[in-house]
């Protein structure tokens, strides 16, 4: 395999559950106040996510940073913690090689385009609502 392959994920299909830890602007390398931006001049974030999923009966866990881009911290507004939905996730395999190409192995990279909370994590109906007295 040369070169880069990219796979479109459902990450439904995927994983079993998907978890915030943290969201922080993608540095350009080697600097700590420089933010990376895609050739359109969008700031480049990563968020780090507990992703669970199915490898021969049971749940592993695993954390998985994914890429994206977006105007600001697309995360704002999630704690760590939250339950989240990746959308539009992007997997990408490029192998690595030394100095005279020869292959030694693989590096692999998650994007999406957006993260947004779980909706399975809204609170009930009617909860936390405040009771009318007088209609009871």
């Amino acid at each position: 395999m040369a070169g880069l392959q990219n796979f479109k994920i459902d990450a439904g299909q995927t994983f079993t559950h998907l978890m915030l830890l943290s969201a922080e602007p993608k540095w350009k390398f080697g600097s700590e106040t420089d933010q990376e931006c895609t050739k359109d001049g969008v700031p480049k974030w990563e968020a780090q996510v507990a992703a669970g999923f199915r490898q021969f009966g049971k749940v592993v866990n695993e954390v998985i940073k994914v890429g994206i881009a977006a105007e600001k911290n697309p995360a704002e507004g999630l704690v760590p913690g939250t339950p989240v939905q990746l959308t539009g996730l992007e997997v990408g395999v490029m192998e690595k090689q030394t100095k005279d190409g020869r292959p030694v192995g693989f590096q692999v990279w998650y994007r999406a385009e957006h993260i947004r909370p779980n909706a399975a994590t809204a609170p009930p109906k009617g909860a936390g609502a405040v009771k009318d007295e007088k209609a009871a």
